[in-house]
């Protein structure tokens, strides 16, 4: 047992992404891992109350798919073989950019693509079936059980039943945006931290469809077309999944009307520059339209607190939640169950976890990211951007809009954008020279079909 004998029980409150993968790291070094989730959860892939974003389309990163199969050794084969499709990121995507769509670039970026409930469902039972865990739904944590302000024993808890406590060695906070932990901190006597919000008021409207009998898929497995403020107001995310189905998100920000029902779907679809409308009209959908729009950016700076109680530590949307349209929260999610295992491993026999080193880490696994998402959603915002976002906006726009016209541009931003490259990515002078020369003349980009 890699962290001594003297832990014996942690407690995850949430069995979300971030939860599981928690889970995952610590049945490795506990001997009892107890989630604990508010939902009754389903027994097949299906959405489920407590995650409404569920019904739209999710994306796994590739160094976010890289973690997971590490910790889940033949994750990609099991998804495939319940029929999610592997592909090639630059060379199967149509990304309908602001300035034109790259030609297909291949780059040995395989990328993986499912609806969150195939995803959620196959973690799910992998992590029940480690022995340490037991997962415990339809369960709602109600605060925490204390020794004083400084120190965190368990969970309080409540069900039809009654209430209850659930003493613990560690107790894990991932139970995501509707995370009570700064009331719980507060009431302990705890300075409230800090909340940075920043929300370009962005809503998502989603749908699923099948192939006819005999109908081929259109030859992309993608399509991006991303927004971009003040003057692309409309977008989309589409991708192949699962059951031989399309699964297709339509975003609109700006005060954009989101489509309600069929007719409004396709009407809002054929809006897009992309062959998104073309392709859903000789289809089937297969679930009403479904609309989202908690879209915020969330950072609650916990790593910034003078005082933090021992036994206790936060992760994932609890913490720091990102507009879902970048496709960064499941990546990032893994990233910070690789922190915990690191510090896990490297935390000495008979020590308290250091549960406030493992904020202010945490805090530096999101940071890039954070910039990642807000930098062009503070272009949303009625307010004057400060200098450093405005040029962080200008260079960013500068380079995906030299990306439908040089490959090297396009195959370095995706790695960016994938997270397999680091934010130094962006000092590289020859990545410089070329996005501050711009689009070369006479370029010409592909033009996006169905």
């Amino acid at each position: 047992m890699p962290m001594g004998t003297d832990v014996r029980h942690a407690v995850v409150i949430g069995a979300g992404m971030a939860g599981l993968a928690a889970a995952r790291v610590l049945a490795d070094g506990f001997e009892i891992v107890t989630v604990i989730e508010r939902d009754t959860l389903p027994s097949a892939s299906a959405p489920r109350a407590g995650v409404p974003q569920g019904h739209h389309v999710h994306g796994l990163l590739a160094l976010g798919a890289e973690v997971f199969e590490g910790y889940f050794p033949g994750l990609r084969a099991e998804l495939e073989q319940a029929g999610a499709p592997v592909w090639d990121w630059g060379e199967d995507l149509c990304a309908v950019l602001p300035n034109g769509t790259p030609p297909p670039t291949p780059m040995g970026m395989p990328i993986q693509t499912f609806s969150r409930p195939l995803l959620e469902h196959v973690l799910r039972r992998r992590v029940s079936a480690l022995e340490p865990v037991t997962l415990r739904d339809g369960l709602t944590v109600t605060g925490l059980r204390t020794t004083g302000p400084g120190r965190v024993t368990g969970v309080r808890v409540k069900n039809g039943d009654g209430e209850d406590e659930i003493a613990a060695d560690l107790v894990v906070d991932a139970s995501g945006r509707s995370s009570h932990l700064p009331q719980w901190l507060a009431a302990l006597g705890l300075p409230s931290p800090r909340t940075t919000t920043v929300d370009a008021q962005v809503g998502y409207a989603s749908r699923t469809y099948s192939y006819p009998e005999g109908q081929s898929p259109p030859s992309w497995k993608g399509v991006l077309e991303p927004l971009r403020a003040p003057d692309f107001r409309k977008g989309s995310y589409a991708i192949q999944i699962e059951n031989n189905a399309l699964h297709v998100t339509l975003h609109g920000a700006g005060g954009t009307q989101l489509p309600r029902g069929d007719d409004d779907f396709l009407a809002f679809a054929k809006t897009l520059r992309g062959p998104i409308a073309d392709t859903i009209a000789s289809l089937a959908p297969v679930s009403p339209v479904r609309r989202y729009a908690r879209t915020v950016n969330r950072k609650t700076a916990y790593h910034r607190l003078a005082r933090w109680p021992d036994g206790l530590i936060a992760l994932g949307d609890s913490v720091c939640t990102f507009n879902p349209a970048y496709g960064q929260g499941m990546t990032v999610a893994a990233l910070e169950a690789r922190l915990l295992e690191r510090m896990l491993r490297g935390r000495r026999t008979g020590a308290p976890f250091d549960g406030q080193g493992f904020q202010k880490r945490l805090a530096r696994v999101t940071a890039f990211s954070w910039l990642m998402a807000t930098i062009p959603d503070r272009a949303w915002e009625r307010s004057r951007p400060a200098l450093p976002v405005k040029a962080g906006n200008w260079f960013m726009n500068r380079l995906i809009d030299t990306v439908p016209h040089d490959p090297r541009v396009y195959t370095t931003f995706s790695g960016l954008f994938h997270m397999l490259a680091g934010p130094l990515t962006l000092a590289d002078p020859r990545l410089l020279s070329r996005v501050l020369v711009g689009p070369r003349p006479g370029g010409s980009p592909r033009t996006a079909t169905p």
